[in-house]
Order: structure tokens, then C-alpha cells, then sequence
């Protein structure tokens, strides 16, 4: 009788699944009032970003002396100027293209240390003490000051924040992906890809990886927010945008001298830090409760 040991699964099925699992977890997703706030102000953000050129009248850099600290609603001017003149508005929506793409490679470079060290760790116990030591030794650093010490040793500008906040973010990225790992390489189909011949680098990526890609993305949500509030911590401190680059936080840093007669040039960064972070973080916990198949979302 013959038998067959590498069952295939159509195509059409696998999309079929693939589909059913993305609809459900849309279904989900946009059961959680919260998680669609924070969508919706995540793409109002992006679409700022990318039309920062159409939507604004001034240049965010441009000085004038003749219309300095003026207040919210100002003619032409409507969330007013700093104390050099600088349209607010213009400089908050640059800021905006600033923040998402520091923010966007600092997780990016983040996932690609994070996930390489979890798989090696998860996969081969042999290097999983050794991995794990150096994770620690990382952990063992509070994250801004790790990020502070990189940044002294490698200068002062935003593509050496990027490459601090991913660095910081490596260890806790290799943590969750171990752990995946893990759970996942004790699957049945895991052990039959091994006795078939599967070299480690197909069982890695093509079976292990899409696999933990749940938790990745949940983590990389989240992480966003931590990136862009720690990119504006930095440059509050002149760390990382230099002026007069229209950066979050590099604009409270300099409108703090300024609270009482001009409070605008503080609060307006302040409200748009705050939002950003809100809604990357509601956005990641609405995506954590959609993808984890144990939380059960009230009808």
C-alpha cells in the first residue's frame, strides 16, 4: 500500500486560510474601539507626513523676525509661530515625517537583530546560553541611558538615534522570538520537516518564523511608540535633531524658555508626542487581544 509521507496543500486552500485568518483578525480588530482610534490617528499621522509639502505654506526652517511668537489662530499662522518666526503648523507636520521614519528604522533595524538572535537562541540550545548572557548584559542598561551612551560614542544626529533606539530594542526583540521558538520547534510538522531533510535555514524561516510572526508584530507596534517618545527624549536633551531641524522634541526643548508668554511652542509637540504614542500603543494592544487565538472578544 502506498503512502504519503509529504502530504501538499493546495495553494487555493492555503489562500483560503491565509484569508479567513486576516478577516478574522480584522473582524476583531475593529471590534476594539480603542485599537481604531489609534488606526485612524496612526494614518492621519502617515498622511501628514506624506503630504507635509501640500498641506503647509511656509518652510518649516524660514525665519521671520517680524512675526515672532505669535499665538494660536493667527492670521496665516494658525497654530501660530515660535520665537523665531517659524510657522508652527509647518514645523509640527515635518515632524511628523521625522519621528515615523527615525522611528520606522530604529524597529526595522530593532527586528532584524531581535529576530536573528531569537531564532539562533531558540533553535540551537548550544547557543542559547551564550545569546542569552549577552541579552542580559544588554537588559542590565536602562534603555535610555544605553541609548545615551551610544549615541556619545558615535556623535550627535538622528540616523545615531535610530541605530541607539534599535540597539536597545534587540534584546527585548530576541526574548519574544526565542520564546516563540521555542514553543513552536516542539510541532509535529516540525520533527517531520527534520526526518525528511529540511536543512535548519528552510525549517528557520520558512516554517518556524511565519509562525512567531504574531508576537513580532504586536512587539513592533508597541516598539514604534517607544521609538518615536524616545527619539524626542534624546533630542530634547541635544542628543539627536539638531536645530533648526523641526523635530518633536527638540521643539519643546526650545519652547520651554517660553512657557509663560508663548505656551503654544511647548504644547503643541507636547499634544502631538502624546497622541502619536496613544495611538501606536492602543493600536498594539488591540492587535495583541485580535492575534492571540485564547482571547475571547465580548459580541
Amino acid at each position: 500500500m502506498e503512502t504519503v509521507t509529504n502530504p501538499q496543500v493546495s495553494p487555493i486552500v492555503k489562500k483560503a486560510k491565509k484569508d479567513s485568518f486576516l478577516l478574522s483578525t480584522w473582524k476583531k480588530l475593529i471590534r476594539n474601539r480603542l485599537a481604531v482610534v489609534g488606526l485612524i490617528l496612526i494614518i492621519l499621522q502617515v498622511a501628514i507626513a506624506i503630504t507635509a509639502p501640500l498641506i503647509t505654506s511656509y518652510d518649516p526652517a524660514r525665519q521671520n523676525l517680524e512675526a515672532t511668537e505669535l499665538p494660536m489662530f493667527s492670521e496665516g499662522h494658525w497654530l501660530g509661530t515660535d520665537n523665531y518666526g517659524r510657522d508652527m503648523w509647518s514645523r509640527i507636520a515635518y515632524g511628523a515625517r521625522i519621528s515615523l521614519v527615525v522611528g520606522s528604522i530604529a524597529v526595522t533595524l530593532g527586528l532584524v537583530g531581535g529576530i536573528t538572535l531569537g531564532l539562533l537562541a531558540g533553535y540551537y540550545r548550544k547557543l542559547d546560553g551564550i545569546i542569552m548572557r549577552i541579552v542580559d548584559l544588554l537588559f542590565a542598561f536602562p534603555g535610555i541611558l544605553l541609548a545615551m551612551l551610544i549615541i556619545a560614542v558615535l556623535g550627535t544626529s538622528l540616523v545615531n538615534v535610530a541605530i541607539a533606539i534599535s540597539i536597545w530594542s534587540i534584546p527585548s526583540c530576541a526574548r519574544i522570538v526565542r520564546g516563540s521558538v521555542l514553543s513552536v520547534k516542539k510541532q509535529e510538522y516540525i520533527l517531520a520537516m527534520k526526518s525528511l531533510g529540511a536543512s535548519d535555514i528552510r525549517i528557520m524561516f520558512k516554517h518556524i518564523l511565519p509562525n512567531c510572526t504574531a508576537p513580532i508584530i504586536v512587539f513592533a507596534t508597541m516598539r514604534m511608540a517607544t521609538a518615536i517618545l524616545s527619539t524626542a527624549s534624546l533630542s530634547y536633551l541635544g542628543l539627536g535633531a539638531q536645530p533648526p531641524t523641526p523635530e518633536w522634541g527638540a521643539m519643546i526643548s526650545q519652547g520651554q524658555a517660553y512657557m509663560w508668554t508663548s505656551p503654544h511652542m511647548t504644547i503643541i509637540p507636547g499634544i502631538a508626542i502624546m497622541l502619536t504614542v496613544f495611538a501606536f500603543n492602543v493600536l498594539g494592544d488591540g492587535l495583541r487581544d485580535a492575534l492571540d487565538p485564547n482571547m475571547k472578544v465580548n459580541q
